[in-house]
């Protein structure tokens, strides 16, 4: 099993959450794993603008919800 390393972007800062998997992770498990990461570990607030705020796709919860957008993906 490969470890995989997910960058973010978090108030104005970068960040990185391991990931443990046997094949380079899409960019939807990424986000998945993120969101249930995030879940866990941090305060929910209100991120995002209004256009953000239409839609319940995982990306859009993880910005709205947590202020976190994926930047990067790669194998430690």
């Amino acid at each position: 099993m490969a470890n995989w390393i997910i960058t973010y972007s978090k108030d104005q800062g970068t960040n990185t959450l391991d990931m443990q998997l046997d094949h380079q992770p899409s960019m939807e498990e990424a986000v998945l794993h993120l969101l249930e990461w995030a879940h866990g570990n941090l305060q929910k607030g209100e991120y995002g603008d209004l256009q953000d705020k239409r839609s319940d796709e995982p990306a859009e919860l993880l910005l709205r919800q947590y202020g976190i957008t994926i930047t990067g993906i790669s194998r430690a």
